[in-house]
């Protein structure tokens, strides 16, 4: 088969990517707007008929950029289940992909940040306790508290990292970027949500047999469920969470319809 060519419009798109890093599924479209505004490509003005020629503009350019690891992907908030699309290295597995934003000491910083989101109960810490790692680095220049504070500003600027209300956790770039990083790291500390099979830091666990769900695939799952059971096969045991009710429909790049096209692009 013979692959579409990238335009103008495809690599200012791709450059748009490259330099925010991440964006939500309304900045996505707003820029595929632009793109084809700017360089003349026709494309539908109502929203939901451009969604499939805005899904074959992000495919054009994964086919072109796959060849490099490189790949535009969906990630979802494990706060309110809300869609983004980072650029994603894909054949690193390793936190040095930052390297060129960040110091070997700010890096380590970050990993330690990262270990210790982890290992706590909600996948969140607190601004204190966040600070005090700066004891903890080995083997790199030393950060200070007010060094510390800055790299946080710029790894929230950069949404890498969330703080919300003096708790900080991952932001959905890192879920979307460095999940492979984490789930090789701490293979034996952190799950993947059984339903979406995506990392699952934020969620519910069974209190029988230990699976886990994101809130907004639990919410999914058991919407019409009036006695909710754990979906994992030989379980079954009843499912003791309040389940979040989604306030929203959630708002994507790619069409709900037809079906097998997207499960097709269900990552994307």
């Amino acid at each position: 088969k013979i692959m579409t060519q990238m335009n103008d419009g495809h690599r200012l798109f791709l450059q748009s990517f490259m330099s925010r890093g991440i964006l939500n599924a309304k900045e996505v479209k707003q820029l595929f707007k632009i793109c084809c505004l700017k360089y003349k490509i026709p494309h539908p003005e109502n929203e939901r008929e451009a969604q499939a020629p805005l899904l074959e503009f992000v495919r054009t350019i994964n086919n072109h950029i796959e060849p490099f690891h490189m790949q535009i992907r969906k990630g979802v908030s494990e706060d309110d289940g809300s869609s983004s699309y980072g650029l994603v290295c894909t054949s690193e597995s390793t936190i040095t992909k930052l390297a060129s934003d960040y110091t070997p000491s700010e890096l380590e910083f970050f990993k330690k940040l990262i270990e210790i989101i982890v290992a706590s109960d909600n996948a969140e810490v607190g601004s204190t306790e966040t600070l005090n790692l700066v004891s903890r680095l080995e083997n790199v220049k030393k950060l200070s508290k007010d060094d510390a504070e800055d790299l946080l500003s710029r790894l929230e600027t950069n949404k890498w990292i969330k703080m919300t209300h003096g708790k900080i956790s991952l932001a959905t770039r890192s879920l979307l970027e460095l999940d492979q990083y984490i789930l090789e790291i701490y293979q034996d500390d952190v799950e993947k949500c059984n339903i979406c099979k995506k990392l699952c830091l934020k969620g519910q666990t069974c209190p029988s047999c230990g699976t886990k769900l994101h809130f907004h695939c639990a919410s999914k799952l058991f919407e019409k469920e009036e006695n909710p059971k754990c979906p994992k096969q030989g379980c079954k045991k009843a499912w003791p969470y309040e389940i979040r009710r989604t306030p929203r429909k959630e708002e994507t790049i790619y069409s709900r319809t037809p079906e097998k096209s997207q499960k097709r692009k269900a990552d994307v």
